[in-house]
């Protein structure tokens, strides 16, 4: 009877959320589910998917209610390749059908997932002394008391009220090689990039929303006139009531890209607003703007690293964190290339560095987590 119970708990809980009416922990009970799956629970829900639900015609409400949780507004960003695989289609088919007790006790599970990220690999080429896999889906979470917990599915862990402490903040870190979407209290979606920490309390204020960021983030700040929403970083402060867009913030200067909404930048006493398309950056004692390339600034969310032609250093940069190695030699590599173009960040790192051996006419080798420009 209670299997039963659990079984129409799980299904309801599924419609409501591809009908968009789950609320924000419900929403967070369907996310730890989905990304907690292994490969024989995937097996299994492709063999138990009932004849007369075809595919094509489920996966296509899943994906249209996936798109309207992530980007309900029209952006001109690229879907989220991690949210439109296979098997996640087949899981959600599944649930809606029927499949249950089980699923109702993995969406009550907090156990995390032990992961390697960016592991070393034997090389297929002989190019390579060793190759290396890309990252992953990673965080680690530190409580006020300083308790840490790893985290290895995309979505905030969920607090429980009895061992809270008022007033305190969550941090939650990123590692080299790792990303993280936090969805906060008040259904503010992040995605957070490798090494990058942010920090924010369990229930925001009455009259305002704050957080403090160092690294690099996609915000879809959830709208609320009556609380801004602040993003302390480096010195600069972002005010959002709500809209979407992204901060750089890896140096001392903080470069903020506006996908759609509005965002008042302060730095210092200076302020500005920026609209759509654009892109400001605090400098030492000034603020400045100009048009933003959208594609280059947000490919990382978009699981892409972006070749501008222009600038190999911020390229380098962005390769090192995510495959979690360092380049020797870099002042050999010219940034006179026109090379554009894009590559999935969920390639190996020898097939990163032959593409960048086309931009820039060097040749790269990779030895452990070194990486030597010749």
């Amino acid at each position: 009877m209670k299997e039963q119970e659990s079984s129409d708990q799980a299904k309801a809980l599924l419609k409501k959320y591809l009908a968009g009416q789950c609320t924000a922990a419900e929403e967070q009970q369907v996310l730890r589910w989905f990304y907690t799956l292994d490969q024989s629970d995937k097996e299994q829900f492709q063999e138990e998917l009932p004849a007369n639900e075809t595919p094509p015609h489920l996966a296509s409400r899943i994906n249209a209610r996936l798109d309207a949780q992530l980007f309900d507004e029209p952006t001109p960003i690229k879907r989220l390749t991690w949210m439109r695989s296979k098997w996640m289609v087949a899981a959600l088919m599944m649930a809606v059908s029927g499949f249950s007790f089980w699923l109702y006790q993995r969406m009550s599970s907090t156990a995390p997932t032990t992961m390697t990220l960016a592991a070393e690999i034997p090389s297929q080429s002989k190019t390579f002394h060793n190759d290396i896999l890309p990252g992953g889906h990673y965080a680690k979470i530190i409580t006020p008391t300083g308790k840490e917990q790893q985290l290895a599915d995309p979505f905030v862990q969920q607090h429980n009220p009895a061992t809270e402490i008022a007033g305190k903040n969550f941090r939650v870190d990123v590692p080299k090689a790792g990303t993280y979407m936090v969805i906060l209290e008040d259904g503010t979606k992040v995605w957070l990039n490798s090494l990058t920490q942010l920090s924010y309390p369990t229930h925001f204020e009455a009259d305002q929303r704050q957080v403090t960021l160092t690294g690099e983030a996609y915000f879809k700040v959830a709208k609320d006139a009556s609380r801004p929403f602040r993003i302390n970083a480096n010195g600069t402060t972002i005010e959002v009531l709500g809209t979407t867009f992204n901060v750089n913030a890896y140096e001392k200067e903080v470069s903020t890209s506006l996908v759609e909404g509005s965002v008042k930048i302060v730095k210092e006493g200076k302020q500005t607003i920026i609209k759509p398309g654009e892109q400001a950056t605090t400098l030492a004692n000034d603020i400045q703007v100009k048009l933003s390339d959208l594609t280059k600034n947000t490919a990382w969310q978009r699981e892409e690293f972006y070749f501008d032609g222009n600038n190999f250093n911020d390229i380098t940069q962005q390769i090192a964190r995510w495959y979690n190695v360092e380049f020797e030699n870099i002042e050999a590599m010219k940034n006179s290339s026109t090379y554009k173009g894009s590559i999935s960040r969920n390639s190996k790192l020898s097939e990163v560095l032959q593409i960048l051996a086309l931009a820039t006419g060097r040749k790269f080798d990779i030895n452990g987590r070194k990486v030597l420009v010749q």
